[in-house]
């Protein structure tokens, strides 16, 4: 096949699979946290009208990492390892890792495939933005669906005075529509969805693409090691819980698919989750919701 694949246990496994099914080269490896880009797709679900990069060849891999690096304010991007149609009413969930965080003005950005065109005009397809800190509770960033104002999709991306690399986390030289948490009320989030809202605009904005995500704002990955007294640990690829009651689990591999959960009870309060890896686990203990990721090893 002529492709020389990294050896070894998981990572040789993962990346045949990854080389199987991407067509998009370096981008075929999501980031690794902590990553200022999007780690994982949580969630999605296409729409009608068009399919561009939707296919498995390059979809989800188009919308973690860097934004197109051929998009400049006057031509979108058109490669399809780079952007994605979220067709008619659709949208994705993505997750962050560190968690974004409230900071000083803008937290985060969201590059659609905005650009200008004719006299000035923008080429706009607009996006409704939502944020979560445990993906079951939303809070949507208020916006005007007869002007815009508020949505993304607004602004071209890219920067055609630059003549070295493009700063992604200053939207004054990178584009994007930047978000600031402090509209929502809340002073961190993991998680982030977008969702087409072309059904506001004229016929010929069939449906909103997405180029990508970055944050500006994110909690340190010190930060978030220091958390003690969590009421779970792990060793390998084995979560152990204290808990009266059962916990609920569930898992995915770093490109979103879901992953089988063995639970047990270990003792009079005590669970044992066994989970492959790596993977990203959400948890809800005593009703709370926790997120772990595991990456092998013991701890």
């Amino acid at each position: 096949m002529g492709r020389a694949y990294l050896c070894g246990g998981i990572i040789g496994v993962l990346t045949r699979v990854l080389f199987a099914q991407c067509a998009c080269g370096e981008r075929c490896f999501p980031p690794s946290p902590p990553s200022i880009w999007p780690v994982r797709v949580v969630d999605y679900a296409f729409g009608t009208s068009q399919t561009f990069g939707q296919d498995s060849r390059y979809f989800p891999y188009n919308v973690l990492g860097p934004i197109c690096t051929t998009a400049t304010p006057t031509r979108p991007c058109a490669d399809p390892c780079q952007v994605v149609s979220l067709g008619k009413g659709g949208y994705i969930t993505l997750e962050f890792d560190p968690p974004i965080v409230d900071g000083p003005g803008p937290d985060f950005v969201v590059f659609e495939n905005a650009f200008f065109y004719g006299n000035g005009q923008v080429f706009e397809e607009w996006m409704i933005v939502e944020v979560s800190q445990d993906g079951q509770n939303w809070r949507v960033f208020p916006y005007d669906s007869v002007t815009g104002a508020g949505l993304a999709g607004r602004t071209p991306t890219g920067c055609g005075s630059c003549s070295g690399e493009i700063s992604w986390q200053d939207p004054a030289e990178a584009g994007g529509d930047a978000f600031d948490l402090a509209q929502v009320a809340l002073g961190w989030v993991r998680w982030v969805r977008v969702r087409d809202a072309t059904h506001w605009q004229p016929s010929d904005r069939l449906s909103a693409d997405l180029d990508g995500l970055v944050a500006i704002h994110q909690l340190s990955p010190t930060a978030l090691e220091a958390q003690t007294n969590l009421p779970f640990w792990q060793r390998g690829n084995h979560l152990f819980v204290r808990s009266v009651l059962s916990p609920s689990v569930e898992a995915w591999d770093f490109l979103g698919r879901r992953l089988p959960v063995t639970l047990a009870q270990i003792g009079n309060q005590e669970w044992e989750i066994q989970i492959p890896v790596p993977a990203v686990v959400r948890l809800w203990i005593g009703g709370r919701p926790y997120g772990a990721r595991l990456s092998g090893g013991s701890y």
